[in-house]
């Protein structure tokens, strides 16, 4: 595992994690600096039900920074065998304010994940579901010779809009195996197989679509 430092417009930071890392989008004024930690399967609190990730390898880390603010876990899912399914989620939380990583729309995921580097994605229309951690916007995606589903959610714990209020941002791709086709009936049962241990909204109308 390696730490990646990039200049997009802004600092960014980048979190290692089992397949690529991934790249956290830095605010201005955000310290990158804090501790970096590898998380058991068992601690860490992204959830993947989909039926082809029962068999696969999972790895976590999480990140923190110095002054508590900012908390951001990421986790990546690979099965093993023919099957060659990949997955990952990356969450980022923050206690006051935009979090690190604030994703618009679900295309920006393949900006977030070394393993689309270098690929050209197809994108298809922007899609709205639910899930147990409510609304989620969605898009399928052909990249390279993967059929994808790229998903994003965001909420806050106040019901009332402000500069100040804590979000939590939730976003990441599901890739089915080479060559393989991706219904949007099979991508909608993937969105609502995503799952939030911790901190997850308390009711279904909290969390709010990205702007």
């Amino acid at each position: 595992m390696r730490w990646i430092f990039l200049q997009i417009n802004r600092l960014c930071v980048c979190v290692g994690v089992f397949l690529t890392a991934a790249t956290c989008q830095m605010g201005p004024g955000v310290d990158p600096s804090g501790q970096l930690a590898w998380v058991g399967k068992k601690q860490s609190r992204l959830i993947f039900r989909a039926p082809a990730l029962v068999q696969s390898s999972q790895k976590a880390q999480r990140f923190t920074d110095q002054s508590g603010r900012f908390v951001e876990e990421s986790s990546e899912w690979k099965t093993n065998g023919t099957e060659n399914t990949i997955a990952g989620i990356l969450v980022s939380e923050s206690s006051a304010g935009p979090p690190i990583t604030d994703t618009q729309d679900p295309q920006e995921v393949t900006q977030l994940w070394p393993v689309f580097r270098n690929l050209t994605p197809t994108f298809g229309l922007l899609k709205r579901s639910k899930n147990v951690l409510g609304p989620v916007l969605w898009r399928r995606a052909s990249i390279g010779t993967r059929a994808c589903v790229l998903f994003l959610q965001r909420w806050s714990t106040t019901r009332t809009p402000m500069p100040s209020a804590p979000v939590t941002n939730l976003s990441g791709y599901y890739c089915r195996p080479p060559g393989a086709v991706f219904p949007p009936e099979i991508a909608e049962n993937v969105i609502k197989s995503i799952g939030f241990r911790h901190n997850a909204p308390d009711t279904p109308h909290l969390p709010t679509t990205p702007k």
